[in-house]
């Protein structure tokens, strides 16, 4: 059944990201552009304000069910949640100083925490929210701490002016870097800091899981590029092993993952490998490592709320996300089945997908900062094909499950933020040199 009063989105969220990429992309060429002393815009942030639009519309559309029942029950509805959440991550992405970056990196956490808390579906949702809470708090207080002396050492917390003088100052030491960026990659998130992820994807309502794959993440890869040109950051051997826990964590993850019984919690920890993937590129401290990372940044935050989706809708016929519950979706269901090929095959990287080519790069970019970094980097990649097969494969193969119950057809919002994900995916790598 549809949702007419959300066909009102569609035209203004459309026309504000036309508006978008004709404002930005007149000063695309320049690193930044300095609108107003309170915005600092590069093409990165331009990509991730474009990718905020993007999710919230897809969030919006397939969140009927969610939406109906905030209106029922009164006071602040799930939309203004989802917006309040995107509206945080939009100036997150453009503000110049670092104690506002930190503000609306914290202030992301609180709209989050209540989506999972009052519209989650299982009763461990408050061990999920409280988990979230701590990891991505606790871990952000030496990065306040740092904002704080640069303040007193600067007498400026803009990130130009600390670049500026970081530049001249070699006082930083390289484990003080560790520190710094911590709250980064918890929000990631890297492997070992990841047990909150899981359990608010679980926990959380469609519109949640695709908002936290597709926006949240990205504040702490957003956070680790400003982080890293503002210090100065090189290849040390602090970084190697940061890179090393991460990949070995990656591959960690894809064996999760392909062993998970849960489709949201085999989509989740599939999020965890590819984030290691973003991790590796950026800390090589290398151009190509940096610009697949920004790919992979963009290519993950469409495919994951998709596949997040796609995970919902058979939710919606079976009841239950266990895999055992939801298969034969390719007898009764060819056209969802198809749609599930084509996000599987982006997330495992596919050709022409971005995907594809930001691993091609991050690959690249790993050999040249060591060889030996290539073998935790190989054994991710063929984990994540294997579980991509896996995810695939489970709902889509076998016999029909007797609590399987199709729809007429699939719903027109879901096939219309479907159609224009795909598109998205497969067809940006036309514009790849924009980051170049």
């Amino acid at each position: 059944m549809c949702f007419p009063s959300l066909g009102f989105l569609w035209g203004p969220c459309l026309s504000f990201l036309i508006i978008l990429i004709l404002f930005e992309g007149a000063s695309a060429g320049a690193f930044f552009s300095l609108v107003n002393p309170w915005v600092l815009a590069d093409s990165l942030s331009f990509l991730m304000e474009v990718l905020v639009v993007v999710v919230l519309i897809l969030s919006l559309s397939c969140s009927v069910k969610d939406l109906k029942v905030g209106s029922d029950k009164g006071g602040v509805g799930i939309d203004g949640v989802f917006m309040l959440t995107s509206l945080f991550s939009f100036f997150f992405f453009f503000f110049s100083s670092w104690m506002g970056l930190y503000f609306f990196f914290e202030a992301s956490l609180i709209p989050t925490l209540w989506l999972i808390l009052k519209w989650g579906y299982q009763p461990e949702r408050l061990s999920a929210g409280l988990s979230m809470l701590l990891y991505t708090s606790g871990a952000s207080l030496p990065m306040l701490l740092f904002i704080i002396w640069m303040g007193r050492s600067y007498y400026s917390d803009e990130v130009l002016l600390c670049k500026l003088s970081m530049a001249l100052d070699e006082s930083v030491h390289c484990w003080i870097w560790v520190f710094t960026i911590l709250g980064f990659l918890v929000k990631f998130p890297m492997y070992g800091f990841h047990g909150w992820l899981p359990k608010a994807h679980v926990e959380a309502p469609l519109g949640g899981s695709m908002i936290l794959a597709g926006v949240l993440l990205k504040l702490g890869c957003f956070g680790l590029v400003r982080m890293m040109w503002c210090l100065n950051m090189f290849m040390s051997d602090v970084m190697s092993m940061i890179i090393s826990l991460g990949l070995w964590g990656g591959v960690m993850s894809g064996f999760i993952s392909m062993l998970n019984v849960d489709l949201k919690g085999m989509i989740a920890y599939s999020s965890v490998g590819h984030m290691s993937f973003v991790l590796g590129g950026l800390l090589c401290c290398l151009p190509l490592g940096k610009v697949g990372g920004q790919y992979m940044m963009f290519a993950h935050g469409v495919v994951s709320p998709c596949l997040f989706a796609l995970a919902a809708s058979s939710y919606d016929w079976s009841q239950s996300r266990s895999v055992t519950l939801n298969k034969g979706i390719l007898q009764i269901g060819p056209l969802f089945s198809v749609f599930w090929f084509v996000f599987v095959m982006a997330n495992l990287g596919c050709p022409p997908s971005v995907n594809f080519y930001s691993e091609v790069l991050m690959i690249t970019a790993v050999k040249e900062a060591s060889l030996w970094l290539l073998i935790p980097m190989s054994l991710m990649t063929y984990m994540n094909v294997i579980s991509a097969i896996f995810l695939f494969s489970y709902p889509n193969h076998g016999g029909v499950s007797s609590s399987l119950k199709a729809k007429n057809s699939l719903s027109d919002r879901y096939l219309c933020g479907f159609l224009f994900s795909a598109v998205l995916v497969y067809m940006s790598f036309l514009n790849l040199d924009y980051f170049v």
